[in-house]
């Protein structure tokens, strides 16, 4: 038997009214803001830095309001030391230098609340050497893209699983990266205790982000294996999602205790320079 046209319409609007369910979310706000921790410790003699926010409103178009007043201190189980808060929510170590394997917590106090966050600091092989040339992709892969300065390192990766990198670039002392999703990092799976020679890290766009005669420095980090599964974890939460056979939604690992979100991590830096040659 053939349902006529009204009485189908009828069906339809029936069985999508019994799938409809409402639900409220409970969207963050004040009443269930947390602390989100941001900062490194390194073995670079400098001042060493904690940013700390509140999470925010789903809905909220503005910077996440600064964690002001807490007390920070980082200790390596027999020395601590005290940050101060320079600007709200930045806080600050004195120059120093960390050492590479020892471990680093980080304490926070703040309203009535402890919060601790531990990292150890990996040891990270030198860089030979770092060379930024000019790479044509539809030269050399035959694919039609403009021109680029493309920045190489050569380094030998230490045996042993575990070790990640993250690298940041800096033009004439300026810092050309300052997100998670413009660095780049990987860990040693592929290329564990090998010499690596001649990859690239990072490109610059020609006589955008650098020009002949400009400096490139290039810090290797060894952030490790914790931070890079973190560091995974918000890129396929944020700027690799959206595709058909994504995961549902889940919250992104942190190394902060108390309901804490964020990461505190301690890695060893290495640095090399060099001058973009025509």
């Amino acid at each position: 038997m053939r349902m006529n046209a009204p009485l189908l319409l009828m069906a339809v609007a029936v069985l999508l009214s019994a799938c409809t369910e409402r639900i409220d979310l409970e969207l963050n706000d004040d009443g269930n803001r947390r602390i989100v921790v941001d900062g490194w410790f390194t073995d670079k003699e400098e001042q060493h830095e904690v940013k700390l926010t509140y999470t925010t409103s789903y809905f909220a178009n503005q910077p996440a309001p600064p964690v002001e007043g807490a007390l920070l201190s980082i200790s390596d189980g027999e020395t601590t030391i005290n940050l101060q808060e320079e600007v709200p929510g930045i806080y600050r170590t004195p120059v120093l230098a960390g050492e590479p394997g020892k471990t680093y917590t980080l304490t926070i106090e703040h309203e009535g609340e402890v919060f601790t966050a531990s990292s150890f600091m990996r040891d990270s092989a030198p860089i030979d050497s770092l060379h930024v040339r000019v790479l044509d992709p539809e030269e050399e892969f035959g694919v039609p893209f403009d021109p680029y300065y493309s920045v190489r390192i050569w380094t030998q990766e230490s045996p042993g699983l575990g070790d990640c990198y993250m690298w940041r670039t800096f033009v004439n002392g300026e810092a050309l990266r300052d997100t998670l999703r413009e660095v780049s990092f990987t860990n040693d799976n592929l290329f564990d205790g090998v010499y690596v020679a001649d990859t690239e890290v990072d490109f610059l766009e020609i006589d955008k982000d650098a020009s002949f005669g400009d400096t490139v420095r290039i810090e290797q980090f060894n952030i490790g294996q914790e931070a890079y599964d973190i560091f995974i974890g918000i890129m396929n939460e944020t700027e690799w999602n959206g595709g058909l056979f994504d995961a549902p939604p889940a919250n992104v690992e942190t190394n902060v205790s108390n309901g804490g979100l964020g990461y505190f991590g301690a890695a060893s830096v290495q640095i090399a320079e060099t001058v973009i040659e025509e």
